[in-house]
């Protein structure tokens, strides 16, 4: 149900989608007031700065944060299992 607003961002709903489905950007909150509203940092995708949307925003958000973890301890582990061999 997303959809272009006069301002350029997407119609208010509970999933956050990136411009493109590789995106691994980061949710910002940006502007003031009224204004306000959730950015991703890379592909620049907008939505209103709900309740709904900043709960999800800061649930991917972290969900992004355990997979960079999680990928640079998988690859320290390639690099020693290769150095043992």
């Amino acid at each position: 149900m997303a959809g272009p607003l006069g301002s350029g961002l997407k119609e208010w709903c509970h999933v956050l989608d990136h411009a493109y489905g590789e995106c691994t950007g980061n949710w910002r909150l940006v502007g003031t007031g009224e204004a306000r509203s959730i950015r991703c940092d890379r592909c620049d995708a907008q939505y209103p700065a709900s309740p709904e949307n900043r709960l999800a925003a800061i649930d991917e958000n972290y969900a992004g944060i355990y997979l960079r973890r999680l990928t640079a301890e998988g690859a320290s582990q390639i690099d020693s299992d290769r150095d043992a061999a």
